[in-house]
């Protein structure tokens, strides 16, 4: 009695399985599109952007970023203020166990928009799918084109703010730069009018010139006096004269030699020492501010062109028939599943009863 019961429940259920697949399950619509994102933010260039850090992400990045927006309430939202999801998906035309419930939750929207629309993205060809599953051919078409143009409007949205704060950044670092710049120029400004010299280092050479020319004056000289002692008598007029010119040149030769050390006006090395450090904080501070003012060209220029966007290479696709479900393989799924279950629970009864003895 209790097997008879069981294979009538099994019956009842392949009937009922069966019969709503095949005849009472409301036919979904597909539509299919395929699209690639294209470009990718990256540093604006130039030295200055270079130490900033590269503001910058792969296309690859946007790809899972639109995906998961795909997938998102948001998405969700935005589309159904566009098109109608809610009215569409609860509506009376469609079976009761297909429709969404017409108080649903957000979650249960959310778990149901994700059921109807269906994101994939191969990483190899950084191609992204989108199969939208709707009641009506138009529908599923009209959601496919509106998911399109709000994942547009994300990439546009996240270029628009990288971009932007690119700008930003550039600027404040240009500013900065140009600040920099003038406070060295001041600074140079300052060490020639206290020193009265333009440039120490073209003094300091100047300097060194003299001084290796009374070298060799006051060599060639010492040179002549020593030939002159060999055949005059050193109190001659001649000698004397030589030594007074050797004596002056000596005292010129300190005089020179003073001048770099600081031992008779200013003090030559420690001024170039002191003009080396301004010039090369001023020449870095320049080309810095030059820096930084290509950068915020190459920001602007970026700022103005679209450099990342979205490749739909498969337009939203329309189909005049319902592909979903698959009425036969579904209904003889359900006989499969039922009879396997049945089987099964045939199979556990019997393992119990012999096991109690019974």
């Amino acid at each position: 009695m209790i097997k008879k019961i069981g294979h009538i429940a099994a019956a009842v259920l392949i009937v009922l399985g069966s019969s709503y697949y095949l005849f009472f399950m409301t036919g979904m619509y597909v539509s299919t599109a395929k699209f690639a994102v294209r470009g990718g933010r990256t540093a604006v260039g130039g030295d200055i952007m270079s130490l900033l850090g590269g503001m910058g992400s792969t296309a690859s990045r946007d790809s899972y970023i639109v995906a998961e927006y795909i997938k998102s309430l948001d998405m969700l939202e935005a589309v159904n203020d566009k098109l109608g999801l809610h009215a569409h998906y609860t509506s009376k035309k469609i079976d009761f166990l297909s429709r969404l419930r017409e108080n649903a939750t957000l979650d249960e929207c959310l778990k149901f928009w994700r059921s109807v629309v269906q994101v994939s993205f191969d990483s190899t060809t950084g191609i992204l799918s989108v199969e939208v599953k709707a009641n009506t051919p138009q529908m599923a078409h009209n959601i496919a084109k509106e998911i399109l143009s709000q994942s547009e409007e994300l990439l546009n949205r996240m270029n628009d703010r990288v971009q932007s704060d690119t700008m930003q950044q550039a600027t404040r670092e240009m500013e900065r730069a140009e600040a920099r710049y003038a406070k060295a120029r001041k600074a140079l400004t300052t060490f020639r009018t206290a020193n009265s010299e333009l440039d120490p280092m073209a003094s300091a050479e100047n300097q060194f010139k003299i001084i290796a020319q009374l070298e060799g004056k006051l060599s060639n000289l010492m040179v002549e006096l020593e030939t002159r002692k060999q055949f005059l008598k050193t109190d001659s007029v001649q000698v004397r004269m030589l030594q007074i010119n050797l004596a002056e040149l000596q005292q010129q030769m300190a005089f020179e030699k003073g001048k770099l050390t600081g031992n008779a006006g200013p003090e030559t090395l420690r001024l170039m020492d002191e003009f080396e450090s301004l010039r090369i904080e001023n020449d870095f501070a320049r080309n810095y501010y030059l820096s930084s003012l290509a950068a915020v060209e190459t920001a602007r220029v970026q700022s103005e062109s679209k450099s990342v966007y979205l490749e739909a290479f498969q337009v939203p696709s329309t189909l005049d028939e319902a592909i979903y479900p698959n009425r036969p393989f579904s209904a003889l799924l359900v006989v499969v599943v039922v009879g396997m279950g049945y089987a099964l629970l045939l199979l556990i009864v019997a393992a119990v009863k012999e096991h109690i003895g019974v």
